[in-house]
């Protein structure tokens, strides 16, 4: 298999500034008095620029590229119309700034990546134990090449990412505000108001068991839940469409269940901190979102939202693998693993031929 030389270059800058800035961490005094130790800023910035940079100057590459390019919006009373309508407006009003910056297709792209990868880089750089195993696990899993195509959608999933730490601290106004701040960009960000009240409970057998009961219930409760989105979205949905009943990727359904697999046989969970049990919680929901869409592409794309917290949360699950478990050599086997699979993805047709805006 072959990926373009961009992909490898990424990946050498990623590895190599990652390393950089996890060796030579900052530690400051926060403003409750507690030491706080952080990556080095200016290495994890240039990650993050990189990805920006690649993300935001690419030209065709992405399904949904070119819908996305010619999106013009030229006049306020068109972003308020989408509003008042309740009509995703969040994409015209971005693409009405990027036409008062310059007024060209690219622009709006351009936008998107920073709000997009610069979200997930910053969430990443302040809250995981592990920053270079965090943004490989980003490259990876593929949100950041996923964020080339659902561009909508990667930017509400983005959104709800920045302010899901308000379920850590159980404040649910705030939150609920964050998740209809998505719901501007695309109204299927409402499904996650659930992990507000599923997170609250200890990740353990009995959740998940809860978990799996409510995956199964919706895989096989498609029509009922076509009918709640009908409703609320207010359109119909043509479920002979492709796309409606095409399976999604098995592959994609294992590599949610790893995190899982090695919760239950290879970690220390008896002194679990808040922390820990959040993300682990996070983990948990990803993998049986995946299970519930597994039947079709158009369910699976929960994974978008459900996955954002899966890139700070193999940080902490791999924390609480005790050094007598082999811990470096699980996190080694896993990355080559999920490596292979990054390789594997980017044989798409649409992400596999790298293209630069510059040669359009």
């Amino acid at each position: 298999m072959i990926i373009s030389a961009v992909y490898l270059i990424v990946l050498v800058v990623t590895v190599t500034f990652g390393i950089m800035a996890q060796t030579n961490p900052k530690t400051r005094i926060s403003r409750t008095g507690a030491y706080l130790t952080r990556p080095d800023p200016v290495f994890a910035f240039t990650v993050a620029a990189v990805l920006i940079a690649v993300a935001g100057l690419r030209y065709r590459v992405g399904t949904d590229y070119m819908a996305y390019y010619r999106t013009r919006v030229t006049d306020w009373q068109t972003v308020w119309d989408y509003l008042i309508h309740f009509r995703e407006p969040g994409i015209r009003l971005l693409s009405k700034i990027s036409t008062m910056i310059l007024d060209d297709g690219a622009t709006l792209i351009f936008i998107c990546s920073i709000i997009i990868i610069g979200i997930y880089s910053l969430m990443i750089y302040r809250y995981s134990p592990m920053y270079l195993v965090s943004v490989l696990i980003f490259l990876f899993l593929g949100d950041w090449t996923g964020s080339f195509n659902g561009i909508r959608q990667y930017l509400a999933a983005a959104i709800v990412f920045a302010g899901n730490r308000y379920i850590l601290k159980r404040r649910f106004v705030p939150y609920l505000l964050t998740v209809l701040l998505a719901v501007l960009f695309h109204k299927s960000a409402i499904i996650m108001i659930l992990p507000y009240f599923l997170f609250a409970r200890k990740p353990d057998f009995t959740q998940f068991a809860i978990l799996a009961a409510g995956a199964l219930i919706i895989r096989f409760s498609y029509e009922i839940v076509i009918n709640l989105i009908e409703m609320f979205k207010g359109t119909i949905i043509d479920w002979s469409d492709a796309y409606m009943t095409r399976d999604v990727n098995p592959l994609r359904i294992a590599v949610g269940f790893v995190p899982v697999l090695l919760y239950f046989s290879s970690c220390d969970r008896k002194k679990m901190t808040r922390t820990q049990a959040f993300y682990i919680n996070g983990l948990l929901f990803n993998a049986f979102a995946m299970l519930a869409g597994m039947g079709s592409a158009y369910f699976g794309r929960v994974g978008i939202y459900t996955g954002a917290m899966v890139c700070i949360g193999y940080g902490y699950l791999f924390q609480m693998i005790p050094r007598n478990k082999h811990r470096n050599v699980l996190i080694l086997v896993t990355l080559l693993v999920f490596l292979a699979y990054w390789v594997y993805s980017l044989q798409s047709g649409s992400l596999r031929d790298f293209r630069w805006i510059f040669e359009r």
